[in-house]
């Protein structure tokens, strides 16, 4: 179980590194993150500064699709074979 949760931690920890350099070298989307603020995608800063910015229905968002994540997929993971093996055949 533990040799699981590492490799799902991993990945976050990858893809939370990702979604901090993507938008300084491509860009923010565009549009607006909340109408009802006037508040645009650009208008958010990169890093810990976001936090105060994002408005708290967005943050209550994050944390639903989080929990939803931890929740649905991968436990039974550990239990059923190698942990992190889906089985994939990319380079052999």
């Amino acid at each position: 179980r533990r040799r699981c949760v590492e490799l799902k931690h991993g990945r976050i920890s990858m893809l939370a590194t990702m979604g901090y350099i993507t938008p300084e070298l491509t860009g923010k989307f565009p549009g607006y993150i909340s109408n009802s603020m006037s508040l645009k995608f650009a208008d958010i800063p990169s890093g810990l500064a976001a936090i105060a910015k994002v408005p708290a229905l967005g943050w209550a968002q994050v944390v639903a699709y989080c929990g939803f994540c931890e929740l649905s997929a991968g436990s039974d993971d550990w239990k059923t074979g190698t942990p992190g093996d889906y089985g994939w055949k990319v380079l052999t």
